[in-house]
Order: structure tokens, then C-alpha cells, then sequence
């Protein structure tokens, strides 16, 4: 039940109390940033349900501006003199800080109501029936002629409501709910022990979630990897990328070079390219803010107030925008793409906004149904995700392919275990041979399709 502190009125109404008593200080401008998060989790351990439990946390953040230099604070206390504290805080550090050209607040704009984010079918979900929904999951696994366990997996409900006001007239409040599972699963039978498998959920309408299903897929896949074999070669520079390994290594590296603090430091590969071709022509990404089912990041507004958007960043395999948040786009004579974050995860008021993320990004499909996206292959690898390193600077990228699988004459052959991959993601994305029709919510935030190219080192480790 929602305590009558934590309305969107009481949440607001205490943030402008505090905004008011920064504004009588000496100072340019102030903010306040405010975060509410509820979570319930039931985790599962083995094949059975090991913790139960939830949490709720709000915390305020102060940022001051004197001039172009910044003061923050935060707290999650939330009486009226803690926060008087906080801001002057907050006052004092910027008597002490160094100055950041270009450093402003945004000004009011309006914001995009986006509805589906908040629902009650995710809402009334009770802690009963989430633990009814993780033994569906289980379920397979204990009817499975081999052992099959989960590891530090679990579902989860939560909740987040953000606020923001400053001085100029920017006042924003957004609340969005959903229901996600993230599990992990491996097969043991006698002194064979398959690798790992991972699947994941996402969703703000509960009927859509087959539970028993997920676990049936799970418990499948966990089984096949108990006969991967390690082949002696791979002859073939041809793999498929599933949602997961789209995510890491690939969309990471695209999203640092289209970041503006990328460009103004020289640190994208892409500083030189807008306009130009980075991937090839039927290659296109936007960040679909407003979609709400488009994951996590569908919102009205980012971590500053400025209102976010639809952006197509890029088109056809063209360079389109790089994303902003307020401060490089005064610094480059531009606008805000709405793009600023306060971290990637966790509580968000513990820091300023610090970071230039795409909100919702979404690879847009290709033509091809998953079917023709093997058929075409004589010989390759399809694999769920990446373990190793990469550099966001230069896209190299080098690791194990996890969860792999070998396509032979368009056919999904054996899982294969101690497979290696390496190349350059900038590469990759201009030997793309073809883009799969179907797409997929990875990490409850990318939504992808299935990617193959040509072009990447297999090894094996026999």
C-alpha cells in the first residue's frame, strides 16, 4: 500500500519546500531530484525457492548552480532538515568546485504522456502469486530425467517513481511498474555438467508471461548443452548473434560512439561520421522512448527534465544524430536529445546526471524469418551471449561464445562448448548478411533482432 508520504503530491510538494529554501540562498539556479523504488523478489536456488523479500527506498538529490559551477548532494532522509542540509551542502561544494563551461538546467517543456508504463496487473501481483509463478519455472526441472538447477536466479516486481523541479520552472514526475525474471539453469548428469543457459522476461501486462513454458524452453536448453562438443576447427567466419550477444559486445560499443562526451573527447570512433555510412543499408537504430514496450527506459522525461523523444540515430546505415544531454548541447550549439542518466542502475539520486545513455533502444527488423537466417549458412555459429573483453573506443572485441551452436547447411546442429570469437564491432556492422524479422527485449532495455555476419575469428580450445 502506498504511504501517504509517497504520493506523487507529498513527493512533489517536499521537493519544492526544498527548492524554495535553496532559492533564498546565493546561488543561480537549484534542483531537486527525488527516486522511489519498491521491489519484491522471490529468488530461486537448485530447484527450489530460496528468499523472499521486499524493499522500499526514496532518496532526494540538491544539485546547486553558481554561475557554471556544480554543487550536489543527496540524502535518504527525507525530514525537512536533512535536506536543508543537503542543500547547503551542496552550496558550500561549489565555492570549491571547478567550473564546467556550458553548465545550465533546462528550461520547462512538455512533457509526452505515455500511458501502459504503470499498471494494475503488475501492481496487485502478490508475493504468493510470484512465488506460484517461479515453481512453474521449476517445475520442468524436477520432472527433467536429468538434474537441472538454477543458479542466483529469481522473479521480481518493482516499482520507481521519479521526480524533478528546479528553478526555472521544470517540474516532472513519472511512475512505471513491471514484472521481470532473469534466470540462470545448468544440467548435471553423473559427472557431465553441461554450461550454463540464461533467459530473461520483461513485461508490464503479467498474462503475458508463460511460466511454464519459460522453464520448459530453459530446462530444454539446459539439457542440450549437457553433449556440447568441441570441435577440432571451425571453418567459417559466419555467426549469428542472439539478443543476449547483441547486447554485449555490440550495442555497448554503438552506444559509447554515438555519445556526445564521446565526440567532444575524441573517445568515438564515429567523432568524424554524422552523416556518413557506419553500417550497412538496412542497419537502423532508434531510440524509441516513448514505447512502452520498448523496456525500462520508456519515459517522459530523462534524469535533468528535459523532455525525451523519438530519436533515429541510425538510418539506413547513415549517422543520423549523436544523443545529448544538456550540457554538451549548449557546449555544441545544439539541443538535448533527452539523454541524460544518473547512473545505469540502483538509486539514481545518489549522483548527478553523469552519464549519456540511449533510453529505449530498439534495432529495427529485417526481412528475413529466423529460419532463412540459418538457412543460408553452410557452416557457422549461433551463440546467446559473450563472455570476454571489448573496447568501446576501437570496437575489438575478443571472448568466449557462450551458449553456441553449430549451423551445418542450414540446419541447427550440435551445441558446441570452448568456442572463441573475436573482431571488431565497427566491422561487424558493415558485414551484416542479414537481419531476422522477429525482434527481442534483451535485459528488459534493447529491443533486437537476431544479426548475422561474416567477417569473425571462431577458434576452438580443444
Amino acid at each position: 500500500m502506498e504511504s501517504e508520504y509517497e504520493t506523487k503530491s507529498s513527493l512533489l510538494d517536499l521537493a519544492h519546500r526544498v527548492l524554495k529554501y535553496a532559492d533564498n540562498k546565493a546561488i543561480t539556479s537549484a534542483e531537486v531530484f527525488f527516486h522511489l523504488r519498491k521491489n519484491t523478489q522471490v529468488m530461486t536456488e537448485g530447484q527450489s525457492i530460496s528468499t523472499e523479500r521486499s524493499t522500499s527506498e526514496l532518496g532526494f538529490a540538491v544539485r546547486i548552480l553558481n554561475k557554471e559551477v556544480e554543487g550536489f548532494s543527496y540524502s535518504n532522509k527525507t525530514d525537512m532538515n536533512a535536506l536543508k542540509s543537503c542543500v547547503d551542502e551542496a552550496v558550500d561544494i561549489t565555492h570549491v568546485a571547478p567550473i564546467k563551461p556550458g553548465l545550465k538546467f533546462p528550461i520547462p517543456s512538455k512533457y509526452s504522456q505515455i500511458d501502459g508504463r504503470f499498471t494494475n496487473s503488475v501492481a496487485e501481483v502478490t508475493i504468493e502469486e510470484m512465488i506460484d509463478s517461479a515453481k512453474l519455472v521449476l517445475e520442468p526441472m524436477r520432472k527433467a530425467k536429468v538434474s537441472v538447477r538454477t543458479n542466483l536466479s529469481k522473479i521480481e516486481t518493482s516499482e520507481n517513481a521519479f521526480g524533478i523541479v528546479n528553478s526555472l520552472g521544470v517540474e516532472g514526475f513519472s511512475r512505471s511498474n513491471c514484472l521481470e525474471g532473469n534466470f540462470l539453469a545448468v544440467a548435471r548428469e553423473g559427472e557431465k555438467v553441461g554450461s550454463f543457459v540464461f533467459d530473461s522476461f520483461y513485461t508490464h501486462d503479467t498474462s503475458q508471461v508463460d511460466f511454464l513454458n519459460f522453464g520448459e524452453v530453459l530446462t530444454s536448453r539446459a539439457i542440450r548443452n549437457l553433449n556440447a562438443v568441441t570441435p577440432p576447427s571451425i571453418d567459417s567466419d559466419v555467426v549469428i548473434f542472439s539478443k543476449n550477444s547483441v547486447f554485449q559486445p555490440l550495442f555497448f560499443v554503438i552506444a559509447h560512439s554515438i555519445r556526445a562526451d564521446s565526440v567532444e573527447q575524441a573517445r568515438s570512433m564515429w567523432k568524424d561520421k554524422l552523416a556518413d555510412s557506419v553500417a550497412i543499408e538496412s542497419f537502423n537504430l532508434i531510440d524509441d522512448s516513448h514505447n512502452p514496450n520498448a523496456g525500462s527506459g520508456c519515459k517522459p522525461f530523462d534524469d535533468e527534465g528535459n523532455k525525451t523523444q523519438k530519436t533515429s540515430i541510425i538510418n539506413n546505415g547513415v549517422l543520423k544524430t549523436f544523443i545529448f544531454d544538456e550540457l554538451r548541447a549548449n557546449k555544441m550549439d545544439t539541443k538535448s536529445t533527452g539523454n541524460s542518466w544518473r547512473g545505469l542502475g540502483g538509486m539514481r539520486f545518489i549522483q548527478p546526471p553523469s552519464e549519456i545513455f540511449p533510453n529505449a533502444p530498439h534495432i529495427l527488423p529485417g526481412d528475413m524469418s529466423t529460419e532463412e537466417i540459418h538457412g543460408d549458412v553452410k557452416l557457422g555459429i549461433i551463440f546467446e551471449y559473450f563472455s570476454g573483453s571489448f573496447r568501446v573506443e576501437n570496437g575489438i572485441f575478443s571472448g568466449v561464445a557462450k551458449g553456441a551452436q553449430l549451423i551445418r547447411n542450414g540446419e541447427l546442429a550440435e551445441p558446441l562448448t570452448n568456442v572463441s570469437i573475436g573482431g571488431n564491432v565497427f566491422d561487424v556492422l558493415n558485414n551484416i548478411t542479414g537481419l531476422s524479422k522477429e525482434t527481442q527485449l534483451t535485459g528488459g532495455f534493447l529491443t533486437t533482432p537476431l544479426i548475422r555476419t561474416k567477417g569473425v575469428k571462431i577458434s576452438t580450445q580443444k
